[in-house]
């Protein structure tokens, strides 16, 4: 027998309607997760056609909130992040939930939100592994781009497996025309999810504003409008080359390429004895207010 369930279609950070990045949320909390399969889910995600699309259920681990399950049209993901601050937000209006600390369960264990007075939603997550890649594969990955990077590229896996480049500027970043393609091919077969390409606002004297960009075809996003994951990947690779030694925070802008005007707010949170944590949040809107049958 179909279900007919809550949906909602979040437009996540950006406080200008229709200039984020959209994220499909299906509220699947009154319903057991037995009850749908894998292969439901993803049917929707590809019919839907967004970077990704969530699913929220019943927590199974204590002091969560709910559990999000979260897909691009190909495939399940452990983390993205504009999923997260924008489920999050579907959860907060679904439930009346009125907490300013939320814990969401997903593939990579327990993400702790802040909810602030104004509404911005941010996420934190800890030190991540950084990782070199070969030499020769890097410039496979820059001629797909038709870039020089400034700094040696690296691997971030924080969830998605992204490939982080560094430009001399944002009006570097803005000009790339990338071979898709190719650089599908790439992610293929090395199992990377996609380039995360950025560059320092041209202007900017602070070093604290940068422009990015997401580019994950093999994923069935050419390019990601606003990536929280992504930038979560970016300051993590900007605080390894230059080793913060007090909270930084950096303002991250993305998705004017193709219409948008995503904006992410971070901070790179350095602590006494080396510890760091990661904060990326922003606005969340939704747009779409409805049900989706099953």
């Amino acid at each position: 027998m179909p279900r007919v369930l809550p949906f909602k279609q979040v437009d996540v950070f950006t406080s200008t309607p229709f200039k984020g990045n959209p994220v499909a949320v299906t509220n699947c909390m009154d319903i057991d997760e037995s009850e749908v399969t894998t292969e439901q889910l993803l049917a929707i995600a590809s019919w839907t056609n967004l970077s990704e699309t969530t699913f929220l259920f019943k927590p199974t681990e204590p002091g969560c909130d709910y559990k999000l399950r979260i897909f691009t049209p190909a495939s399940e993901l452990p983390f993205a992040g504009h999923p997260t601050v924008g489920s999050c937000k579907a959860f907060i209006e679904f439930t009346g939930c009125t907490k300013k600390q939320i814990v969401q369960q997903c593939g990579v264990g327990n993400i702790d939100l802040n909810v602030d007075s104004d509404g911005k939603i941010s996420f934190k997550a800890g030190p991540t592994a950084v990782e070199s890649v070969d030499p020769a594969l890097l410039k496979k990955y820059e001629a797909t781009l038709d870039v020089q990077c400034i700094e040696e590229p690296k691997l971030l896996k924080v969830g998605p497996n992204w490939l982080v480049m560094l430009v001399d500027n944002s009006e570097t970043v803005l000009n790339i025309k990338p071979k898709l393609a190719e650089m599908a091919a790439l992610d293929a077969a090395n199992g990377h999810t996609g380039i995360i390409v950025g560059g320092l606002k041209k202007g900017c004297t602070t070093n604290d504003e940068y422009e990015i960009r997401a580019l994950a075809p093999n994923e069935g996003v050419p390019e990601d409008p606003v990536c929280g994951s992504g930038t979560l990947s970016f300051i993590r690779y900007l605080n390894e080359l230059n080793k913060y030694k007090e909270p930084k925070y950096l303002h991250i802008s993305q998705g004017s390429v193709i219409g948008r005007d995503g904006h992410l707010y971070c901070k790179v949170d350095v602590q006494s004895g080396d510890k760091v944590d990661y904060y990326v949040g922003g606005y969340a809107t939704s747009i779409l207010n409805g049900t989706i049958t099953l």
